[in-house]
């Protein structure tokens, strides 16, 4: 466009009349290519560490929730059972589930024993007939339940009286009742 253009009689001999404009299209093109940066605020990073502290927490505190195996073989739905009566008197079972990888042992009818001595759970692995600690009972009216995880390294569960001290490490006395792990369903 020049200023001799007859179409536009007002623009004639225009000092601008050759720009066109073009200093208002370089002025905001140069804003656009170099966009504000806002810094972050101060409250964000603060914000963002309390979550990472919260999470931390809820994460541990459910690590120190235990777990129920007793009402997880309870509630599934491929238990298995294993019963025997104990040598003495006393009644033992077994149950256990493949699926909930967890398994509990419930004595009813213990009979009374000398206050020096408790009734002992084991625990024997398959691998090792290597027993571990279930759990240290005292004979009491109500049935005592005990529940456990790993059934698939397990062969079995012992019930033995052992001093009440605390100090077996490992049955020392004849067992009361061997419970062989049921086959799963």
């Amino acid at each position: 466009m020049t200023g001799t253009d007859p179409a536009y009689p007002a623009h004639r001999g225009d000092e601008n009349d050759d720009d066109l404009g073009m200093d208002l299209v370089d002025a905001v093109s140069t804003d656009a290519e170099s966009p504000a940066r806002r810094p972050l605020k101060r409250w964000m990073f603060v914000v963002a560490a309390l979550a990472v502290v919260v999470i931390g927490l809820v994460a541990g505190l459910v690590n120190l929730i235990p777990t129920n195996y007793v009402s997880k073989v309870e509630r599934a739905s491929d238990q298995v059972v294993a019963q025997a009566d104990l040598e003495g008197g006393g009644h033992a079972v077994l149950k256990t589930s493949a699926k909930a990888d967890a398994g509990m042992v419930e004595l009813t009818g213990l009979p009374a024993i000398d206050p020096t001595e408790d009734y002992v759970v084991w625990l024997i692995e398959a691998s090792t007939d290597r027993p571990t600690l279930l759990a240290t009972i005292t004979p009491s009216d109500k049935p005592v339940k005990e529940g456990f995880n790993g059934v698939d390294k397990l062969a079995s569960v012992m019930v033995s009286v052992e001093p009440g001290d605390g100090s077996s490490t490992a049955p020392s006395t004849e067992p009361l009742a061997v419970l062989d792990l049921p086959e799963a369903k």
